[in-house]
């Protein structure tokens, strides 16, 4: 039942691949979203040497929340939102920054979202699992 479930994931990679898509499904919704919000953003330079940036979110009308004011450090792969460091994807900010800077964004996208990486996890397959009286007791 697992293989049947991990060669069916390999070939929906293998076909995106195919596809020509780079990123995992995950990433590149995640970074649509992002860029497309980041339009909303107003970016003010801080220091060009060392790509930092004060990015103030304009009010979106699908959120309701007050605009808030963040730090982006490209040097440091560091948002104040915190998505940046935890996701490994660069948030809205992030992006906003880039745009700013005339940066290209992609590469601060991490190698794990890349789907050639991803499809090396499907290179094996799992061992069948035998009978419950072989198993070893608890």
């Amino acid at each position: 039942m697992c293989n049947i479930y991990f060669m069916k994931r390999g070939r929906q990679k293998i076909a995106m691949v195919s596809a020509s898509h780079v990123y995992s499904k995950y990433a590149t919704n995640f970074l649509q979203n992002s860029d497309s919000k980041s339009n909303t953003h107003q970016v003010n330079e801080f220091d060009r040497n060392t790509t930092r940036f004060r990015v103030k979110e304009m009010v979106n009308p699908k959120e309701v929340r007050l605009a808030r004011k963040f730090v982006v450090r490209l040097d440091e792969r560091w948002c104040d939102c915190g998505k940046f460091k935890k996701i490994h994807l660069p948030c809205s900010h992030v992006i906003a920054s880039c745009k700013h800077a005339h940066h290209d964004f992609s590469i601060y996208i991490s190698p794990h979202y890349r789907l050639v990486v991803i499809m090396k996890v499907y290179d094996n397959l799992f061992d069948e699992l035998r009978h419950e009286e072989y198993w070893p007791p608890y």
